[in-house]
């Protein structure tokens, strides 16, 4: 396998893991709202006044869910962009070349703070 396709695996892995917490939030939400139809079919729950009650139940059963599957595609979304393709000429860095005159401009203002330091 080349270098590319493995900077690329964990976004991918990523990915897969978002699909599949879409898809288990999906599931939970169909079962929450057929609990939820279920009681109030059967006079256990009343919608009105109970709004928060409703509002909590598909938010700890199912809409933390959905917001880690929104934060894992952003994760491989940011990966895929951030891992640059690589190629032999990169892993070389240039470093400026100091001339001789800024070298003795150095070298007598290491020099002068030397002196003044020993005074």
């Amino acid at each position: 396998m080349n270098k590319r396709a493995l900077q690329i695996i964990p976004s991918i892995v990523l990915y897969i893991f978002a699909g599949l917490l879409t898809i288990y939030a999906i599931w939970s939400y169909i079962y929450c709202a057929d609990i939820i139809s279920q009681a109030k079919v059967a006079g256990q729950l009343a919608a009105s006044g109970n709004e928060h009650d409703i509002a909590s139940f598909y938010m700890s059963n199912c809409g933390q869910y959905v917001i880690f599957a929104l934060l894992l595609a952003a994760a491989g979304l940011i990966l895929q962009r951030k891992q640059p393709a690589r190629n032999e000429s990169d892993s070389t860095v240039a470093f400026p070349v100091m001339n001789d005159a800024l070298d003795d401009e150095l070298d007598e203002w290491w020099g002068e703070e030397v002196e003044n330091d020993s005074e």
